[in-house]
């Protein structure tokens, strides 16, 4: 029997129909491959049919107590095993990945001293897990959300975009660094006219550090002499503790440098940001992301 090849396919194939269609090929039965399949002889046939005209071709020639393959069949035959395998490999695959087992999680972080700690709870929890670090000031990791170049970001944030989801983890306020022999390390709290008599270290255009810094002193009516904007917290602390002047960060970005002193400054204005972790609402509570979420969630309560 010569099968013509219909060029008008009704519908497309789907993993059920070949699992069905292998299932007959090699029981040589429609009865004992649903009930390797565990479902009605009716359900099969159905699922062949389907195929059949998804293919437009003739897979199987019914009749006596064995249905046998097509020329069509025999081909189809050599290739489903594969395919199978494949879409099986997929399954598991997103199934492993939604279950945490394995994926990846893509982090921006402008703040490490407020996440660093959750991270390492997340990673102990989720082995399976590869963790990817990418350091930037706010704009430039919002820029790599928005670019879906990271999954999530931790950043300090006057203002957190409404569109975004946004998780509050704490606050950090402005401070001064200075080197441990600076003439001011010992004061402990200063008057912001002091910032026109020595250098400052602000950070780049675009950081809130600069931002909160900056609007602080036009609240105060103070125009501080700038002698650097440097591009990262670590940079801006290297250069206090080279003696290049008063370095401008929150004092979660401090840490225990023997080099430098902290100072404080008399200011009526907020010294303060939010630090905000924030995701596309879309993926807040769902795999890698969404774990990490519900751990900080976790955390935050447990310090209630």
């Amino acid at each position: 029997m010569k099968f013509v090849y219909d060029k008008q396919v009704t519908a497309p194939m789907n993993f059920t129909q070949l699992r069905a269609f292998h299932a007959v090929a090699q029981t040589g039965s429609f009865s004992q491959a649903a009930q390797h399949l565990g479902v009605s002889q009716p359900a099969v046939t159905v699922q062949i049919k389907g195929l059949e005209e998804a293919l437009g071709a003739l897979l199987f020639l019914r009749g006596g107590t064995r249905v046998e393959l097509t020329a069509e069949g025999q081909h189809l035959l050599g290739l489903v095993p594969r395919v199978l395998h494949l879409l099986e490999e997929m399954q598991h695959s997103v199934a492993a990945t939604r279950t945490l087992m394995r994926g990846q999680l893509r982090v921006g972080v402008s703040t490490p001293a407020t996440i660093l700690g959750l991270l390492a709870l997340y990673s102990s929890r989720y082995p399976g897990i590869d963790l990817t670090l990418q350091d930037g000031n706010t704009s430039e990791l919002m820029d790599d959300l928005d670019g879906n170049r990271v999954d999530v970001i931790v950043t300090s944030q006057l203002a957190c975009r409404k569109q975004l989801f946004n998780l509050p983890l704490g606050r950090q306020d402005l401070v001064l660094v200075a080197r441990s022999d600076h003439p001011l390390a010992g004061e402990g709290e200063i008057e912001p006219r002091m910032l026109e008599r020595w250098p400052v270290l602000v950070r780049e255009e675009r950081s809130v550090t600069r931002a909160v810094f900056m609007n602080a002193m036009r609240k105060a009516g103070i125009k501080p002499r700038i002698a650097a904007s440097l591009g990262s917290r670590e940079m801006v602390k290297e250069a206090a503790a080279a003696g290049l002047g008063l370095g401008v960060v929150f004092d979660g970005e401090v840490g225990r440098d023997t080099r430098l002193s902290t100072l404080r400054l008399k200011v009526d204005a907020d010294l303060g940001a939010e630090v905000y972790l924030s995701c596309r609402p879309e993926l807040a509570e769902l795999g890698s992301v969404g774990a990490l979420v519900q751990l900080a969630r976790d955390e935050d309560a447990g310090k209630a």
